[in-house]
């Protein structure tokens, strides 16, 4: 019995001795990683609280127009484009509240709040109209509603593989409830990454997997983007944004978004992402979801008289990651002709 007891002291004293090495060592990756990759733009006060943007480029003449980015996820996903497209034109990406480098802030995440900050934020960082908004996935949402809102400050857009906001309603059912499976899996596991975050578990297990877990963004930029992914809040944050999508649909469609104005247009439609998905639903319901996509994503090009849609082949959803010089291409012709018809 003393011996039992003896054992089981010991293997208790074992783990935790093994628990504090981690949290310790998670700490010190933390710090390590934060002191490193300090914010690569301004902080900007949006009403006590600050929204990280980072701008790019020359600001060119008055009138000339600034391409805006909106990312699904933050600002880094856009590292192989920004570079590129401030050779020739101003532009800037940021990080919505709880994301990247910005703080939380005190307002739900919905599609209304997120473009209400993004239009306090540019007027607080003193980045005028007129504005090339380019949105990726659920970004392109955000974009157009910005652009529903505010009209007259928006002289062109690119959506990059937006999403649409009827989409899960016109999918084949059983892709629909796939969608609705994994976003409710994926919630959960941010919310268990968030704990284990916290407590300290994390940070070691992400840094040496930083590349499966960080696809999202550029492989040249994912120690930084670890930076960001470890600071408090972020997990909690996107599985909140990924909580609401449902409620960012809703909202779009009651704003009946039915024209963006006469203003230049790119729609760029990854079409070999759905490959994947062979195999695990039926071969006919894969195709009925290419067939959709191609409709929904040609009603969106058809916001405008100027639009127009772009295939874009060899690409997963992240066009701007596995193929950036078709987004560089298509922001570079859309701030062309916004600019030709400003003057």
């Amino acid at each position: 019995m003393l011996l039992a007891l003896g054992i089981a002291g010991g293997i208790l004293l074992l783990l935790i001795f093994v628990a504090t090495g981690l949290c310790l060592r998670s700490r010190r990756i933390r710090r390590d990683l934060a002191a490193k990759y300090p914010a690569p733009g301004q902080l900007v006060d949006v009403g006590g609280y600050y929204l990280h943007m980072q701008c790019q480029g020359d600001n060119g003449s008055p009138g000339d127009p600034i391409v805006v980015m909106e990312a699904a996820e933050f600002s880094l996903s856009w590292d192989l484009v920004q570079a590129e497209v401030a050779k020739v034109a101003r532009v800037c990406s940021y990080d919505r509240a709880g994301l990247g480098w910005s703080e939380r802030g005190p307002r739900p995440r919905t599609v209304a709040n997120i473009v209400e900050e993004l239009h306090t934020l540019l007027g607080a960082a003193g980045v005028p109209p007129p504005y090339v908004l380019v949105g990726h996935s659920k970004g392109g949402m955000f974009v157009r509603l910005y652009a529903h809102r505010y009209p007259d400050e928006v002289a062109g857009m690119v959506l990059v593989d937006a999403a649409h906001e009827e989409q899960e309603q016109r999918f084949p059912a059983s892709i629909a409830r796939l969608n609705r499976r994994a976003r409710n899996q994926t919630v959960r596991l941010l919310g268990l990454m968030g704990r284990l975050n916290r407590t300290g578990f994390l940070a070691p297990f992400l840094k040496r997997y930083a590349g499966r877990f960080l696809g999202t963004i550029p492989e040249r930029v994912r120690e930084m983007g670890l930076a960001v992914v470890l600071s408090d809040g972020f997990f909690r944050t996107v599985a909140e944004e990924t909580r609401s999508l449902e409620e960012h649909f809703a909202a779009v469609r009651a704003a009946k978004i039915r024209s963006l104005g006469d203003i230049p247009l790119v729609v760029l439609t990854a079409v070999d992402q759905f490959d994947a998905l062979e195999g695990q639903v039926p071969a006919e319901e894969v195709e009925q979801l290419r067939a959709v996509v191609r409709e929904l994503q040609a009603e969106l090009a058809a916001l405008s008289p100027r639009g127009r849609q772009v295939t874009v082949r060899g690409s997963g959803h992240h066009i701007q990651i596995d193929q950036p010089q078709a987004v560089i291409d298509a922001i570079r012709e859309v701030v062309g002709a916004a600019g030709q018809r400003a003057t």
